[in-house]
């Protein structure tokens, strides 16, 4: 199996972060309040200091790039982290924190874990072999557009505040979810549970691991105009589907511009 030792690697480094996490879930989190107004906590940097320290070790030519702090980041293989996705929910002791580790080769995901420690639950996908969780193969759903669709968004993202959006959807019968953690909504479209979701940030460690988790199970990951793009910088954003709502999903993020 390609990149098994990485993979071994990232699953033993996903199992010592939850135990982080799952320290701090009811404790003293020491939270902080970073320059975008959103919060950090003593677990997200410790999180991200042993995801640095063991790569180092490990694998000392390749790099790292997390939210909370980076290491030598213009290596062509690289760690994209995030240490806690949810870090909001975290704070809110809602068990749908994630930590998410991607291996990026020339701005490409080849390998993923994520893993939420309060339900025990590790997603991993290699590239070109398949989606897992805790082991078992995962597939998107099969439900196209239309009555039943689920998508899912955070409460305050734009797309879903224009009403004529809003009142389209309805129509349509579609569901529109607001959840807390966005590489928790990646994996359950991953596992088939929800259709899509629309991310309009430029954070590459949100992404990169989900991206190559959802396409391997047969869905699809593209910036917000369809396009690939590099997951080694800055993003723009992202459209994560199963696949067969991708067109209706682009479309609803170009009207909801206007």
């Amino acid at each position: 199996m390609a990149y098994d030792i990485e993979l071994a690697f990232a699953k033993t480094l996903a199992y010592e972060a939850g135990e982080i996490m799952k320290k701090y879930f009811r404790a003293d989190q020491h939270v902080e309040t970073k320059e975008d107004n959103t919060p950090v906590t003593i677990a997200d940097k410790k999180v991200n200091d042993l995801v640095i320290e063991k790569i180092r070790t490990k694998f000392p030519e390749d790099g790292v790039m997390g939210e909370e702090a980076s290491w030598h980041t213009d290596c062509a293989r690289l760690w994209v982290c995030d240490p806690i996705d949810g870090t909001i929910g975290y704070t809110m002791r809602i068990p749908t924190s994630m930590f998410s580790i991607a291996l990026v080769i020339d701005g490409k995901p080849v390998l993923a874990v994520t893993y939420n420690p309060r339900v025990d639950e590790l997603y991993s996908a290699v590239l070109g072999e398949g989606a897992f969780m805790n082991g078992h193969p995962i597939r998107v759903s099969s439900r196209a557009w239309g009555e039943g669709t689920r998508i899912t968004t955070s409460s305050h993202e734009g797309t879903f505040r224009n009403k004529e959006v809003l009142q389209t959807l309805k129509k349509q019968r579609v569901y529109v979810h607001a959840l807390l953690g966005l590489v928790h909504q990646g994996c359950l479209i991953a596992e088939g549970a929800i259709e899509g979701r629309i991310f309009l940030y430029n954070g590459a460690h949100d992404i990169a691991a989900v991206k190559l988790i959802i396409e391997e199970a047969g869905g699809k990951v593209t910036d917000l105009d369809g396009n690939e793009q590099r997951y080694d910088q800055p993003i723009n954003g992202a459209v994560m589907s199963n696949g067969l709502i991708h067109k209706e999903l682009l479309e609803l993020y170009a009207n909801s511009r206007h």
